[in-house]
């Protein structure tokens, strides 16, 4: 299992503190500790680096008592456990609860998933209010925009958490050390980026095998340098490329692409934006920060599943399926109705 998915890798010495994020940074760790720590709540938006200050704090109470026992878990877990247990209508109730409160620290990662789910907040609250009356360690993180929306009062008001920071900037704004061979091969995927919308933007021959050749580039990129947490500015400038190339293919054919390559093209450039950015989405599926996966939406006339996976080793197969996919829809004049053999 990579370090990605496990967090391993995350720790309160590789955080990059910022004025953003220093109060949030200075309780988690003083959470991490202290054995009597009152409980805490971290708020911020996506990508400020909540979950990382999460995993800091298991990585760092592991490593100075091992003897504790540490659950991390994603809200969203939580609530696809105890719904089917309430749909069922079993007796599990007790031994879902018993699961947790077993745990010295309880680490639970976005509670904003619960808005709206009335019945999970009223077990969920029970939970986790027992676990702070019986004095061990409880935190929390939310998103800070949604905290507010369909989330009972009681679960986010400073009195029930003890303890408050909210982290007011994202933090893929930070400035982050690289070595040569990251700096170099970044600087040759923006020269690559910029000569690519050069050429859309000016009608040059598009060729189709230097735009697989630099997508698989930036695929590789991404997978071998850029965690979880670690995308800087630089890396957003590469991001920012990709969206005036899908934005330049969306508005007219590439000269020497043919209507099948075209969509093609737009499909797989929208997929790789899509993947680079759904950071919550891909830190529990182990998507492309963790093993190198491609999410691919799929258009509607697919005929298949809602989303593709696939890895870099099936890029060109894929992509060849996609163009004789919608060839075969034009021949049939129903480009809403192909799907794969």
């Amino acid at each position: 299992m990579s370090n990605i998915k496990t967090g391993s890798s995350y720790t309160f010495d590789s955080f990059k503190i910022t004025v953003a994020n220093h109060t949030a940074f200075e309780k988690a760790q003083q959470f991490a500790e202290n054995a009597d720590s009152k409980p805490l709540a971290i708020f911020g938006g996506k990508a400020t680096g909540k979950t990382h200050l999460l995993y800091s704090v298991k990585n760092t109470i592991e490593r100075n008592s091992p003897n504790l026992k540490i659950i991390l878990t994603a809200t969203a877990d939580m609530v696809s456990d105890l719904t089917n247990i309430i749909r069922s209508g079993g007796t599990a109730v007790q031994l879902f609860r018993e699961k947790y409160l077993q745990a010295d620290v309880l680490l639970v990662d976005d509670i904003q998933e619960l808005a709206g789910k009335e019945k999970t907040q009223d077990e969920l609250f029970l939970l986790f209010n027992a676990f702070c009356e019986s004095g061990k360690r409880f935190m929390m993180t939310s998103s800070q925009k949604e905290a507010g929306y369909g989330i009972q009062d009681r679960l986010v008001i400073r009195e029930f958490w003890g303890d408050f920071a909210v982290i007011t900037r994202a933090y893929i704004h930070a400035q982050f050390e690289s070595n040569a061979e990251h700096i170099n091969q970044r600087k040759d995927l923006l020269h690559k980026s910029e000569q690519l919308c050069w050429k859309l933007m000016h009608d040059a021959d598009f060729d189709i095998d230097a735009f697989k050749s630099y997508y698989k580039d930036i695929w590789t990129y991404f997978g071998k340098y850029i965690g979880l947490f670690d995308m800087d500015r630089e890396d957003l400038r590469i991001v920012c490329y990709l969206n005036r190339i899908d934005t330049m293919l969306h508005c007219k054919t590439p000269v020497g692409l043919n209507s099948c390559e075209w969509n093609t093209c737009i499909l797989f450039t929208h997929a790789l934006i899509y993947t680079i950015s759904s950071h919550d989405y891909t830190a529990y599926r182990g998507g492309f920060f963790g093993n190198g996966v491609l999410f691919i939406p799929l258009p509607h006339h697919a005929g298949t599943d809602d989303s593709l996976e696939i890895t870099i080793d099936e890029f060109d197969e894929w992509f060849q399926k996609f163009c004789e996919g919608y060839q075969r829809s034009k021949r049939r004049m129903h480009r809403f109705h192909w799907r794969f053999d």
